[in-house]
């Protein structure tokens, strides 16, 4: 089998499941009581059973929504028009610890491999859509580097469309609230959670009042007291078919029989900031979603040197892989960016199969690698992506950046590349680098 086709079936056991999860849970009356006030002025109601006046004296208690724009808070009513009331403002006797819904994403949305990946629920507004409201496509504002998702819990008010479209890599789902709390025999929440960098809109409210809670998702980082409820089930890994294909791909001695690099461009995006610390690297790993925590996992059960990295897309030299503990706090206007990454001991990426571009051969083995894509990258990390500028709230902590992952595969008969310590790893790089170039060189020539 050629390394191409292998390769495609590399890519083909990197199995995506939707960036989301969701579902019902029924709720008591007491449960959907809310306290708010208004200045002075303090009111409440049943959200299980709210008259009309009710629902309307709670959206005029409420304020503008406002939402992120370069750093900015921006009240924009032509992009996103709703009410909404800050967590000083209202108090629910609805604790999504207490019904289990914790629990339920952690077992649905994560896929529970690791016992100590457990998560907390951070009460962010409350917000009322009611006639004409919407808010346009947008991506959540990362509030920290443990942050990974954001909850939605929908109060069974009766109201027509609201719904929350979902986008992600081509695809579209669609959470109809309205329609999920309608159809349940006793009062319910309706709840939805997803990654935060997925693109999501609220589409107009054709009539009634959307009541929501919204929380920021975050990881912990030690396990929780409690276990997930016996009525849930926790979706399986899919580690299973890429640890089957990788292994069938180190065992031919056609696919990389020098040893190499595998280059996985990730699904998802993560908040980073400029210079990352080997405990924010550390936190990060353990918080990869979806598929790219299914890649990380395999390769260090396979003993494959595994490393988070960001690709830079330069004018001179292409693209540069830099670990991203070693990103530069830099402009990517900067003139010197190049010089700049190779101190920081980036290196000019060769693909697989690729013609070598001119200067290639001009650098030392040290600021080069030779990297066969599994999985293609999606958007360099520039750090000055849209949804930074269009998120639900301003942040000048942490912006998004696309990742990859890097991993050091040993020659024929040492596949294993785990074990290599850090002060002779850039010295086998070194030998490596050189054999693949080799390697590669013979295989176009054969084609």
């Amino acid at each position: 089998m050629a390394s191409k086709d292998i390769l495609d079936s590399l890519a083909e056991a990197v199995t995506n499941k939707p960036p989301f999860c969701t579902g019902t849970v029924p709720t008591t009356s007491s449960e959907c009581i809310l306290f708010y006030k208004k200045g002075l002025t303090a009111s409440w109601l049943n959200l299980s059973d709210a008259a009309e006046h009710e629902l309307e004296a709670l959206a005029h208690a409420c304020m503008p929504a406002t939402f992120g724009r370069n750093n900015e808070d921006v009240l924009d009513e032509s992009y996103r028009k709703a009410g909404k009331l800050d967590i000083d403002d209202f108090s629910t006797k609805l604790s999504i610890e207490c019904i289990g819904l914790t629990n339920r994403i952690c077992a649905q949305l994560l896929d529970c491999a690791d016992d100590d990946k457990t998560i907390k629920a951070e009460m962010y507004k409350l917000n009322v859509y009611g006639k004409g409201s919407f808010f346009k496509s947008h991506k959540d504002t990362p509030r920290g580097d443990r942050m990974f998702g954001s909850l939605v819990v929908v109060f069974p008010t009766p109201h027509e469309g609201g719904a929350l479209v979902l986008r992600h890599f081509g695809q579209e789902w669609t959470f109809d609230s309205a329609t999920l709390t309608r159809r349940q025999d006793k009062p319910c929440i309706a709840y939805i959670a997803f990654y935060s960098d997925v693109d999501h809109e609220v589409t107009v409210v054709e009539s009634g009042y959307r009541v929501t809670l919204t929380y920021n998702l975050f990881f912990e980082s030690k396990a929780a007291a409690s276990q997930v409820s016996p009525s849930v089930t926790p979706v399986a890994p899919d580690d299973y078919l890429l640890h089957d294909s990788l292994s069938t791909a180190l065992d031919n001695p056609m696919f990389l029989p020098q040893g190499g690099y595998l280059g996985f461009g990730l699904s998802f995006q993560y908040p980073v900031e400029s210079s990352m610390s080997e405990i924010q690297l550390s936190a990060l790993e353990k918080s990869l979603k979806g598929s790219d925590g299914v890649i990380y996992r395999v390769c260090k059960q396979l003993s494959l040197k595994t490393s988070l990295n960001a690709v830079y897309d330069t004018d001179d030299e292409g693209k540069v892989l830099v670990d991203i503990y070693k990103m530069p706090d830099l402009d990517y206007e900067d003139d010197c960016i190049v010089e700049t990454l190779f101190k920081c001991k980036g290196r000019v990426i060769h693909e697989f199969g690729q013609t070598k571009r001119n200067g290639y051969s001009d650098h030392g083995s040290d600021r080069t690698v030779s990297m066969a894509w599994v999985t293609p990258l999606t958007t360099y990390s520039n750090f000055g992506t849209d949804f930074v500028t269009y998120g639900n709230a301003p942040s000048a902590d942490c912006i998004y950046a696309d990742l990859c992952i890097a991993v050091k595969v040993g020659p024929i008969g040492n596949r294993a590349t785990i074990q290599d310590g850090p002060d002779d790893d850039d010295e086998e790089d070194d030998d490596e680098e050189d054999d693949d170039e080799e390697e590669e060189e013979e295989e176009e020539e054969e084609e």
